[in-house]
């Protein structure tokens, strides 16, 4: 049952997997300007947001709850991110 539905929304989980790779490689190249990390921290963190609503609103499954967890997910992975990049 978990291997249908992981299947069934393949597609959403590799443009997620891309956002997420694409952040990681903004990390890796700009690791001399920790203020453009921290934007793109915030940005992934937003693009986060947004893809969760719009794969919610495709399955019709969108409700206000869903929507808290992704702000709620984002916001704790924004904050962990900044802390790693702005450690003393």
């Amino acid at each position: 049952m978990i291997k249908k539905e992981v299947t069934r929304h393949l597609v959403h989980y590799f443009s997620l997997g891309g956002l997420v790779g694409f952040a990681f490689w903004g990390f890796n190249n700009f690791s001399y300007d920790r203020t453009f990390q921290g934007a793109i921290a915030m940005s992934l963190g937003l693009a986060f947001i947004l893809w969760g609503i719009i794969h919610h609103h495709l399955h019709e499954d969108l409700h206000p709850r869903v929507v808290l967890e992704y702000v709620a997910t984002a916001v704790l992975g924004v904050i962990v991110l900044l802390a790693v990049i702005w450690r003393a």
